[in-house]
């Protein structure tokens, strides 16, 4: 009992920055992240049963919640939520919900998804702006831009100092070259076992990305080819991901 009261005592005192951080840095914001990995076979029974729930809450003018909806090209779906504290994952996103729909009503509507995957969860992801490169102001959404390059910097406690640098040093030489390819900066948080960094970089489609892609390492790769091996040599392991931003599966509650 004394070992899981300290081993207690100890998660709290880990979360402390982290919920503090949502609330009283602008330059940080958390989102509750709830990620399904969908069987391939049943990808549009999936997508009808999210659409069918959009419009439920669009029919009874849910406004206690919003999501945007990130379809990853490995057949995982993934619902974006910012937040401003822990306390709000207390809450029934979905009271009005419930209240004007029913219960049970609600609860068949979820049930649906039951079959069509065997993993889902939850957890907390923080977007820093200070970190990001998008001179017009941060953003998730850029109009005709919903195609999503994603890579993962996965960084042990020993280096996230430097790879903090590193990150920083990059988007100095953006800014320096004012560069037309932008980035955000996400860290995990609550929920995630180890650490990662991960960058996110908007584009029309892979072909128009990667075209992006080329014309920036032309316009910068003096500077930017040093930066990359500075940044490697404090990551552990790197992955990249592919999606796309689907606003048919997202909810934002009409004003």
């Amino acid at each position: 009992m004394k070992k899981l009261k300290l081993s207690l005592i100890a998660v709290i005192m880990l979360m402390a920055p982290y919920l503090t951080q949502a609330q009283e840095e602008t330059n940080v914001q958390a989102y509750w992240i709830h990620e399904d990995r969908v069987k391939p076979s049943m990808t549009d029974e999936y997508e009808q049963v999210a659409k069918d729930l959009v419009a439920a809450c669009k029919e009874h003018n849910v406004q206690d919640t919003r999501w945007l909806t990130l379809a990853q090209d490995d057949n995982s779906y993934i619902y974006i939520t910012p937040i401003k504290n822990f306390a709000e994952l207390d809450k029934n996103s979905l009271a009005t919900l419930n209240e004007k729909m029913g219960d049970d009503k609600v609860g068949e509507l979820f049930s649906r998804f039951n079959p069509m995957y065997d993993e889902h969860g939850d957890y907390i992801i923080y977007l820093h702006k200070d970190l990001s490169y998008m001179p017009g102001g941060v953003s998730q959404t850029i109009e005709g831009q919903n195609y999503r390059t994603l890579y993962y910097n996965y960084v042990t406690p020993e280096h996230d100092k430097d790879f903090l640098m590193a990150v920083k040093n990059i988007k100095k030489a953006f800014e320096k070259h004012n560069s037309k390819m932008h980035f955000r900066v996400y860290k995990t948080g609550f929920g995630v076992m180890g650490t990662y960094y991960m960058i996110a970089v908007a584009g029309e489609n892979s072909l128009e990305t990667a075209k992006a892609g080329d014309a920036n390492w032309e316009l910068m790769k003096d500077d930017f080819g040093p930066l990359l091996k500075e940044l490697s040599k404090h990551t552990w392991k790197m992955e990249e991901k592919t999606g796309w931003m689907r606003p048919d599966l997202g909810y934002i509650p009409a004003q």
